[in-house]
């Protein structure tokens, strides 16, 4: 299958070495602001894949059929589009598929953070919300990192990944060809639903703010399933029960973050912190080099201040999600809500919470209930 990968970093990377070796037709871009990676492979020849992949192909090195900074040239013929970067990276790809992908293409983020909203009213404003298919993963498929030149280390596959298109009516389309890239996609209720239930959104800021003075003293560290503690698991829940209250009213079926953890890993445990330490991808890491690590910039501007955001205009309050949100303004010194992704800036801003979810379902924009 021919395949373009939008974005060289970690992921980007991974999923570009280990399509590659499972046999497909990869094309590795980025944008020239964002190629320091792509060089250094265009240079080496290629990616060197260590670890697993996910299709049982024996690891090594890999050499993607394109690496370019020409997303045009991608784009061109592509028949999926994988759109790898974190979400405060995604709309300069979003702008360059409008501009230059092709009718019938099927486009993924990996994740989507409400990726897939964003890029649905970018469409409209276009007048291209037809040509493509588009939808979202709720978390990234590896635990993946790169190391060293041209080398990444791809730690673990998730067992199951759920996927959901806008509209969702479209998911099992899409599924019949994203599988035979990633079996392990699952269908999903809808984007609402892969979005809301992103378990990184609970897993990544709360465990680097609570960890904040030793990265302030330290920096990067090799540390254990994120440094958690029993106090820190506790905070996790607790943020979550506000996020599940979201859910609740806007998906069709509800799945708390130990509950996710359970379908990605395969884990069983009582609380977060004991599911937490089992999960083998997460042995040995590395902590953030400081709070302006995406933990922070992303997982707060375009996850949980987007939770709060739709929990206000459908009239769940959500203390909890905003005290996490603004000790990271606090310690990073920025307004995250009025960077972040809002329900007004994913076009839901007058919805209601029935036409929030008949829309992910049959992507139709139905007013009249408002």
């Amino acid at each position: 299958m021919k395949v373009a990968i939008l974005g060289a970093g970690h992921g980007g990377i991974a999923m570009a070495g280990d399509l590659t070796l499972s046999g497909h037709e990869v094309r590795l871009a980025a944008t020239p602001d964002h190629a320091n990676n792509l060089k250094l492979l265009m240079a080496f020849g290629g990616i060197m894949v260590e670890g697993v992949t996910s299709s049982g192909a024996p690891v090594g090195f890999a050499k993607p059929a394109m690496m370019t900074t020409d997303l045009g040239a991608a784009l061109k013929g592509a028949e999926v589009v994988m759109v790898v970067t974190p979400a405060f990276a995604q709309e300069v790809y979003m702008q360059a598929i409008i501009e230059q992908g092709e009718e019938g293409q099927i486009v993924v983020f990996n994740p989507g953070k409400f990726g897939t909203l964003a890029f649905a009213k970018m469409l409209r404003m276009a007048g291209r919300q037809n040509d493509f298919l588009i939808g979202e993963t709720s978390s990234f498929i590896f635990a993946a990192k790169t190391k060293g030149l041209g080398h990444v280390n791809i730690k673990a596959a998730k067992e199951e990944l759920p996927f959901a298109t806008l509209p969702a009516a479209r998911t099992a389309e899409a599924l019949w060809i994203l599988t035979d890239l990633y079996p392990q996609l699952s269908p999903s209720m809808g984007v609402l639903q892969t979005s809301i239930d992103a378990p990184g959104l609970i897993i990544h800021p709360i465990s680097t703010l609570m960890n904040m003075s030793r990265i302030e003293q330290m920096g990067p560290y090799r540390n254990s399933h994120y440094d958690i503690t029993p106090s820190v698991g506790r905070i996790m829940e607790a943020v979550d029960q506000e996020r599940m209250e979201v859910a609740n009213l806007l998906c069709r079926e509800t799945y708390s973050f130990m509950d996710t953890m359970e379908v990605l890993y395969k884990v069983k445990g009582e609380s977060a912190y004991d599911m937490m330490y089992q999960v083998s991808a997460h042995n040995v890491q590395m902590a953030p080099e400081s709070l302006k690590h995406r933990y922070v910039t992303e997982d707060i501007p375009y996850g949980l201040v987007t939770i709060a955001s739709i929990g206000r205009r459908v009239g769940i309050p959500t203390p909890r999600i905003d005290a996490i949100v603004n000790i990271a303004c606090m310690a990073n010194g920025q307004d995250y809500w009025s960077i972040g992704r809002t329900a007004e800036k994913l076009g839901l801003g007058v919805m209601n919470a029935r036409q929030m979810v008949r829309y992910a379902v049959t992507g139709e924009l139905d007013m009249t209930m408002v």
